[in-house]
Parts: structure tokens; sequence; C-alpha cells
């Protein structure tokens, strides 16, 4: 795997838990 694809990797997983933060904890957001 390259470095861009490890970054790119990294960068959709936190976007993923992010959204997934959003819809658990909606008050806090």
């Amino acid at each position: 795997m390259s470095t861009a694809n490890a970054v790119g990797l990294a960068l959709a997983v936190l976007v993923a838990l992010l959204l997934v933060a959003a819809l658990v904890y909606p008050e806090k957001f």
C-alpha cells in the first residue's frame, strides 16, 4: 500500500467515525 492510499484510507475512516458520532450523539454537534 502506498502512502497516499494509507492517508486516504485514514481520512475515510475518520470521516465515517465522525458521521457515526454525529448520528449517535447529535446533542454534541
